[in-house]
C-alpha cells in the first residue's frame, strides 16, 4: 500500500515542519527491554501505561486489576473499532495519511472500552528512545466510552535522553450517549525529537469530550484533530497551549463538525513564539444542515516575543444553517505596552516583568487542567520553557 504523506503545498499543511518526517525511517522501531527510565511521578488514582518507542512496557507499567484497558496486536485493533466511527472520518484525504501510516507501521494497540455507567482513570506514558534512523515510534489507542461512563485519561509524551527520535501517534474516540471524557495530553519531547500525531473523536447524543492540550517539546509538532459532534447537545471543549523556542515549529490543525442538533464546541488557543519558534493553528468549524441550534466559539491568540519569531491562527466557518450561533476571534502580537509598563514602574526588572505577562497569557489554559498534580508538573514545564522559573516561584502550584 503506497500512502503519500502531505507536504506544505497541502492548505492544511502549511505551516508544519515536515522535513523530519520525510527523513525518518518509516519501519517501527525495534522492540527491546529498555534500560533503567526516570518516568514522570505517577498520578494518585490512575491506572499507568506505560510504552517505550511504541511497544508496551509491563514493567514500568501499573495496571488496574479490573482494569477496562487491554493491549492487542494492530492485526486485531483495526476493524471492530473502525465500524463504531464514522467512516468519512477513517477514510478523509491527505489530513489523515499519517493515520494510515500509523495503521501500517504499529504493532500494538491499547484498547479503551469503559462499560456503560463505568467510570475509570487512566494515564498513558509514551517514551521516546530511539534516534529517527533506526525508525518510527507508532503509539495507538483507541477508546470507547460506553453510555454514561465517565473516563479520564492522561496522555504523556516525554524522551529518555536527547535523541531525535521520531513519532506518530494515533488516538480515536466513540463516545456513546451520555457519556463524558476529559483528555489531557501533554507533549514534552527532546529538543531533537519531532511528534506527529492525529486524533479522531465521535461523539454521540448529549456527549461531553473535554481536551486540554500542552505542546513544549521537540523539533517539531503537528496535530491533527477531527471531532465530529453527531448526537444531539454533543459537546466539545478544546483547550490547547504551545510554546516555541528557539527553532522548533508548532502546529495543530482541528476540525470540529456539528451533525447533531443543538452540538456545542467551546475552542480556546494560547501560543507563544519566541526567539525563531514558529506557530500554527487552524481551527475550522463546520455545521452541517442537520445541525439546527448548533453553538460555536473560537477564541484564538498567539503572542511573539522575538524578531525572528512567527505565528499563524486562522479560525475557518463553513455553515449550511441560518440556524446557528457562531463566534470567532483570533489575534496575534506583542506584549501590553502599558502592562509592561505598569510593572516597570513597580519596581520590577524588565526581564520578570515580560515573564510574568507571558505567565498570564498562557495560563488562561493551564489553569483548566483540573488535575491538581497535573497541573502542577505542567506548570513546572512552562516556567522551565519561558526560562525564568524564579521570577514564577510564588505563582506554581496556586490554584
Amino acid at each position: 500500500m503506497t500512502i503519500v504523506l502531505p507536504t506544505n503545498r497541502d492548505e492544511n499543511w502549511r505551516y508544519s515542519n515536515l522535513r523530519p518526517l520525510a527523513k525518518a525511517k518509516r519501519e517501527a522501531v525495534a522492540p527491546h527491554v529498555p534500560a533503567a527510565i526516570e518516568l514522570p511521578a505517577r498520578l494518585p488514582d490512575y491506572e499507568r501505561w506505560v510504552f517505550v518507542d511504541g511497544q508496551f512496557a509491563a514493567a514500568l507499567s501499573a495496571p488496574a486489576r479490573n482494569s477496562c484497558a487491554v493491549l492487542l496486536d494492530a492485526g486485531d485493533g483495526g476493524e471492530e473499532f473502525a465500524r463504531m466511527l464514522d467512516s468519512a472520518i477513517a477514510s478523509a484525504g491527505v489530513d489523515f495519511a499519517l493515520a494510515r501510516l500509523n495503521a501500517a507501521g504499529g504493532t500494538q494497540v491499547l484498547r479503551i472500552a469503559a462499560p456503560d455507567g463505568a467510570r475509570a482513570s487512566l494515564e498513558l506514558v509514551f517514551v521516546a528512545t530511539a534516534p529517527a534512523a533506526s525508525g518510527t515510534s507508532y503509539p495507538r489507542v483507541q477508546v470507547h466510552a460506553g453510555r454514561s461512563s465517565h473516563l479520564r485519561l492522561v496522555e504523556r509524551h516525554v524522551s529518555a535522553g536527547d535523541a531525535d527520535s521520531a513519532i506518530n501517534a494515533a488516538f480515536d474516540l466513540a463516545l456513546a450517549a451520555d457519556a463524558s471524557v476529559d483528555h489531557y495530553r501533554l507533549q514534552n519531547v527532546s529538543d531533537g525529537a519531532s511528534c506527529f500525531d492525529t486524533l479522531t473523536a465521535h461523539v454521540g447524543d448529549r456527549g461531553a469530550y473535554r481536551l486540554r492540550t500542552i505542546t513544549l517539546g521537540g523539533l517539531t509538532s503537528r496535530s491533527t484533530l477531527l471531532v465530529k459532534l453527531a448526537g444531539r447537545a454533543a459537546r466539545c471543549e478544546l483547550t490547547a497551549a504551545s510554546i516555541a523556542n528557539g527553532l522548533q515549529t508548532h502546529d495543530m490543525f482541528a476540525e470540529i463538525e456539528h451533525a447533531g442538533a443543538d452540538a456545542v464546541t467551546r475552542e480556546l488557543y494560547r501560543g507563544i513564539a519566541t526567539d525563531r519558534g514558529k506557530l500554527g493553528f487552524n481551527g475550522k468549524m463546520v455545521v452541517r444542515e442537520s445541525a439546527h441550534g448548533a453553538d460555536s466559539e473560537q477564541t484564538l491568540k498567539s503572542l511573539l516575543t522575538g524578531k525572528g519569531a512567527e505565528a499563524s491562527v486562522r479560525p475557518q466557518l463553513e455553515i449550511y444553517t441560518d440556524r446557528v450561533r457562531a463566534q470567532h476571534g483570533a489575534t496575534t502580537g506583542k506584549l501590553d505596552d502599558q502592562m509592561l509598563f505598569y510593572l516597570l514602574s513597580r519596581g520590577i526588572d524588565r526581564r520578570t516583568a515580560q515573564t510574568l505577562l507571558q505567565w498570564a497569557f498562557i495560563e488562561d489554559v493551564i489553569s483548566r487542567v483540573d488535575c491538581a498534580e497535573l497541573r502542577t508538573d505542567i506548570e513546572q514545564l512552562v516556567a522551565a520553557q519561558l526560562n525564568e522559573v524564579s521570577a514564577l516561584e510564588g505563582l506554581l502550584g496556586k490554584p
